[in-house]
């Protein structure tokens, strides 16, 4: 059975589509209370070793960190304080800490690595060698994405889409007539935005999934070359909207 792992758990609604898939999942997530909701949301699959919850934070070192919590959303709690700044913050606590060399060494390398830790995506990236990298990526676009796509490059990454977390559409298609007509048939009915898109033959929540895995994810594979020029555009032209992930693949 192939392997996921999941960097960024939050409710599990990543994790239930990969379990729902068929992989072997390791579910990393640093707030106990998400954990302890997955303990009972998945009693089922942990029993049956389908699915590992590891209770951490990814950390350079493996100490244990302090986790800044949401009292908006559990799932926006974060390692730096100005992430939730404006998202009702009540107070930290210290959470284990864990490094990506150990969970490889633990539960071997994964087909695929999603990766999503509010603003920490880059200490599982920056992490990844040409000897310890997954078959496939995705992390969460922040001021760094350069530089960890620069990275990812060297260590083999040789394919890229940015996907737009809103849509689950790739940035070039982000405004493809199909979309355009459906939201104005939606905002006509009295909606603002959906609650869940259906993408890859599934529907997925706006807002806690991260969409299909990128082997089915929506749009053409690019170089990083072209990657990087589509989002100095986007940058130019503002039309990035809300949140966005690189997908990566190994395959040329």
């Amino acid at each position: 059975m192939k392997s996921v792992f999941d960097v960024g758990m939050y409710d599990g609604a990543d994790t239930a589509y990969y379990l729902e898939c068929g992989y072997h999942v390791i579910a990393v997530e640093a707030n106990p209370n998400l954990i302890d909701s997955a303990k009972i949301r998945f009693e089922t699959q942990i029993a049956s070793g389908q699915l590992i919850c590891v209770n951490a934070a990814i950390s350079p070192n493996g100490e244990p960190v302090e986790l800044n919590l949401s009292g908006q959303d559990l799932g926006s709690s974060s390692l730096f304080s100005d992430r939730i700044a404006q998202k009702t913050p009540i107070g930290t606590i210290t959470v284990p800490g864990v490094t990506l060399h150990h969970l490889f060494e633990r539960y071997g390398i994964p087909e695929y690595m999603k990766v999503d830790i509010e603003g920490a995506d880059r200490l599982c990236v920056l992490a990844l060698t040409s000897d310890t990298r997954p078959a496939f990526l995705s992390f969460e676009i922040g001021d760094d994405v350069d530089e960890l796509i620069s990275h990812v490059e060297t260590i083999g990454y040789r394919r890229f889409k940015v996907i737009n977390q809103n849509s689950f559409r790739e940035l070039a298609r982000q405004r493809c007539l199909y979309d355009r007509v459906t939201q104005r048939l939606l905002r006509f009915m009295g909606y603002s935005e959906p609650g869940m898109v259906r993408r890859a033959g599934r529907f997925f929540t706006v807002g806690h999934s991260s969409g299909p895995v990128p082997w089915c994810s929506d749009g053409s594979w690019r170089s990083a070359d072209a990657t990087r020029s589509i989002l100095r555009d986007a940058r130019a032209s503002n039309s990035l909207s809300g949140w966005y992930d690189i997908h990566a693949t190994l395959v040329n």
